[in-house]
């Protein structure tokens, strides 16, 4: 009967045996089990404090600015106004963030009258050309792969393939399609106004140029049949309406006739 007992204590001894040690690698497993969730919430948490952190730092939304068949203006949240020229196209953040302020000017004309913000230059590209300013007013122009730059207050840098220029007030610089010779002249006339003012600022510009100036703004086929005429001064502002109307202007202006022949338009 002793025996029966011992034999019995034993087995109950090595059962109890087995079973502390099941239930220690249970909670082992646990452990382990618990460690690894703990590891993978530790993950996402990073990332995602990660991803909130760039959302709220760094990311923003793009914004587009285009007009048609009208002239538009607009102002950015740093408070700088943009006159955007009709058929131009203008991208830029909802919400300047960064050392920068960056916009992108795809195709067109615009007028921008910068804010000064300390430590945060304004910087414009289009396509290879950058633009960088503290704060200024000067005029762009990018049409068919040329490039035009006006300032009218303050400096204005700009820069294309390595080439490097500043401008002043009453400077532009000129850069041609596939090209990046940085070209600065003076600037001498104001027509360029024209889509702000309402008018053409005429005043001692040569007829050549204004015609250079019509061809584009109406898509016309203007020509002056008449050496003599070509450096004839204008005087005076004539109003931006119908094309028909601003050559009747002209022709009050400096006495030449205007005549139509095959969608040409000669200036005699």
């Amino acid at each position: 009967m002793k025996d029966e007992g011992e034999g019995e204590a034993q087995v109950s001894s090595h059962q109890l045996k087995l079973e502390i040690e099941e239930l220690q690698q249970r909670k082992k497993m646990f452990l382990l089990g618990y460690q690894f969730w703990l590891k993978i919430v530790a993950v996402f948490l990073f990332f995602g404090a990660g991803a909130w952190l760039y959302s709220s730092q760094f990311s923003t939304q793009e914004l587009l600015f285009l007009t048609k068949g009208t002239v538009q203006a607009d102002t950015l949240t740093d408070g700088s106004v943009i006159v955007l020229n009709k058929h131009s196209l203008l991208r830029y953040p909802e919400k300047f963030r960064g050392g920068q302020r960056q916009v992108w000017l795809t195709k067109g004309e615009a007028f921008f009258t910068v804010a000064p913000v300390q430590e945060k230059s304004f910087v414009m590209h289009i396509s290879s050309t950058t633009i960088k300013v503290a704060g200024a007013s000067f005029n762009v122009k990018n049409r068919k792969g040329s490039i035009e730059i006006i300032v009218e207050k303050g400096t204005v840098q700009v820069n294309k393939g390595g080439q490097m220029n500043t401008l002043n007030a009453g400077e532009k610089v000129l850069i041609k399609q596939n090209s990046s010779q940085l070209i600065k002249v003076n600037n001498t006339d104001q027509l360029y106004t024209y889509y702000r003012t309402g008018g053409f600022n005429a005043d001692g510009v040569p007829l050549w140029k204004m015609v250079e100036v019509l061809n584009e703004v109406y898509n016309s086929h203007i020509i002056i049949g008449r050496k003599g005429l070509k450096n004839r001064l204008l005087t005076g502002t004539i109003k931006n309406v119908s094309l028909e109307a601003v050559l009747a202007a002209i022709s009050r202006n400096t006495g030449c006739a205007v005549k139509t022949k095959n969608n040409q338009v000669i200036l005699y």
